[in-house]
C-alpha cells in the first residue's frame, strides 16, 4: 500500500497496478524499493466502492496539499505523512492496531487483511490461478500450500453439491426419484 502512486490508479477502468514498495530502515529511512518478485508485479481489478473512496481521499488530500503550501512534499503518492512525505510502512500497522483498540473486533494484524482477502475469494469458488495472481504468487502452487484450510471448505460444499444432486428431490410433496 506504502508503494502505491496516483499514477498507478487507473480510475476508468477500475485497476490498480502494484510496481514497487516503500520500506523503512533506521539510518536509512522511508525509501522505494522494488516489489519482492517480478510477479507480485501485477494489474488487479477492484471494486467501484474501492475507487469511489479513493476519489473522495484524493481531494481530501489536494485540500491538504493546499493548506500545507510550500511546505508540502510533492510526490504522487497516495498514502502520505501530513507534510506530503511518504508515510512509514510501520505506521500503517500502528494505525490499523489503535483502530482495532477503539472496536469490538478481533485483535488481528492488517496483514490477516491479506489473508482473509485470499481466503474469500477461495471460499467463493474464484478460480486459483486468479487468487494467486491477485496475491502476487509466482504459482498457483503457493497459494495451494498457504490456503489449504480454504481449499478444504472448498471440498466441503463440492460434496454438499454432490449430495444435493444424488438426493431424491420432492415435487409437491411427492418423490422425484432420479
Amino acid at each position: 500500500m506504502c508503494g502505491l502512486e496516483w499514477k498507478d490508479i487507473d480510475f476508468e477502468n477500475q485497476m490498480i497496478t502494484v510496481r514497487r514498495s516503500s520500506q523503512y530502515v533506521s539510518g536509512r529511512g522511508i525509501f522505494t524499493k522494488e516489489t519482492k518478485t517480478a510477479t507480485s508485479d501485477r494489474t488487479i481489478k477492484l471494486p467501484a466502492q474501492a475507487f469511489e473512496l479513493l476519489k473522495e481521499y484524493k481531494k481530501w488530500q489536494n485540500e491538504e496539499r493546499l493548506k500545507m503550501g510550500d511546505r508540502w512534499e510533492d510526490n504522487d503518492r497516495i498514502f502520505t505523512q501530513c507534510d506530503g512525505k511518504p508515510v512509514n510502512p510501520d505506521s500503517i500497522s500502528g494505525f490499523f492496531r489503535d483502530f482495532i483498540a477503539k472496536t469490538d473486533l478481533p485483535q488481528i494484524s492488517i496483514h490477516s487483511l491479506r489473508h482473509t482477502n485470499i481466503t474469500l475469494q477461495i471460499a467463493a469458488g474464484v478460480p486459483l490461478r486468479t487468487v494467486s495472481r491477485r496475491a502476487g504468487h509466482s504459482q498457483p502452487g503457493i497459494t495451494m500450500s498457504l490456503y489449504t484450510h480454504a481449499l478444504q471448505i472448498q471440498d466441503e460444499k463440492a460434496a454438499e453439491v454432490l449430495e444435493d444432486i444424488l438426493k431424491p428431490k420432492t415435487l409437491k410433496g411427492k418423490n422425484l426419484v432420479i
